[in-house]
């Protein structure tokens, strides 16, 4: 029996960290995270960073239910045809995460069977939700407009959230292109900041830049010169720092939960008062957090 998977399996499943070892270092969090495991080797306290870090983006994604960092989604549908006065007949497509970044593919067809990709994207429009898509029918008022009804499958691949990747090489002042892990969510005009401990600067994306969703490494054109000077690995990021934030401190109040149950004593003379379950200060990281991504939620 043949397996037929859904139209709107993500493409990309895995999820990048939201905030990098080291930023998560340079913020002031208060936290000592050189004993996550106690009595582990560097190795095993960098692992078990990494792990929380992870946690604490999927934390985040769960709060605002989508992916956060750039993604390619597919949604697909059976639509109603509409009629547009300048396009002819449309599709109007609701779209479920956002922001939207770009298109990448759509299909269309009378039945699931017959469906085919359109060609030529160029008439389509982006909205903050929707994605307009003609097919078939003039271009205008004129003669040549056509009317349609009824109904009609569509599938649209879409990239929505905000790129967040590293280095795949180090860049220096002076540097006109920067050389990314991963070109998902990278487009054209974006603004994009590069950052490390010591260093951040926004640079502009090259208007002569192809954008791309199949996340390889490769060098991206950029308008002005690298300033600071950034090694393989370092951060390059569009997420709202809001964001990163908010992950630094779901991250700082699971890290503190861990065996952070106490007996409370309110003196040496009397006997134990209560149990604390968290450690002082956890509610109000994780208040804080969910109040930075509110803006972020899907559906705001």
């Amino acid at each position: 029996m043949a397996i037929i998977p859904a139209p709107n399996v993500g493409t990309y499943a895995t999820r990048s960290l939201y905030v990098s070892p080291s930023e998560f270092k340079a913020a002031p969090t208060g936290v000592d995270v050189s004993q996550l495991i106690p009595q582990g080797n560097p190795a095993q306290q960098a692992a078990a960073l990494v792990m929380q870090l992870q946690r604490a983006s999927a934390y985040a994604d769960n709060f605002c239910q989508k992916v956060l960092a750039a993604t390619v989604d597919t949604q697909a549908g059976f639509y109603r045809v509409q009629n547009h006065p300048a396009l002819g007949p449309v599709l109007k497509i609701p779209l479920n995460y956002t922001p939207i970044i770009a298109v990448s593919d759509i299909r269309t067809g009378p039945t699931p069977g017959s469906m085919a990709a359109m060609t030529d994207l160029s008439n389509i429009w982006i909205d903050r939700k929707t994605v307009t898509v003609p097919f078939g029918g003039g271009s205008t008022m004129g003669p040549s407009f056509t009317r349609a009804s009824g109904k009609q499958y569509a599938a649209v691949s879409y990239i929505n959230g905000w790129a967040n990747t590293s280095l795949a090489s180090a860049a220096s002042p002076g540097a006109t292109t920067i050389t990314v892990a991963s070109t998902l969510g990278i487009m054209p005009g974006m603004q994009i900041n590069l950052q490390n401990t010591t260093n951040a600067e926004v640079v502009t994306i090259s208007t002569s830049w192809t954008p791309s969703n199949t996340g390889a490494t490769v060098a991206v054109p950029i308008n002005g010169p690298v300033v600071g000077t950034y090694a393989t690995g370092d951060t390059v990021t569009a997420l709202p720092q809001d964001i990163k934030q908010a992950v630094i401190l779901i991250a700082k109040a699971l890290i503190k939960t861990r065996g952070s149950e106490s007996i409370v004593i309110a003196s040496t003379t009397s006997q134990p008062d209560h149990i604390d379950k968290l450690e002082n200060g956890v509610s109000s990281d994780l208040d804080m957090a969910m109040d930075l991504l509110s803006p972020h939620k899907r559906g705001i």
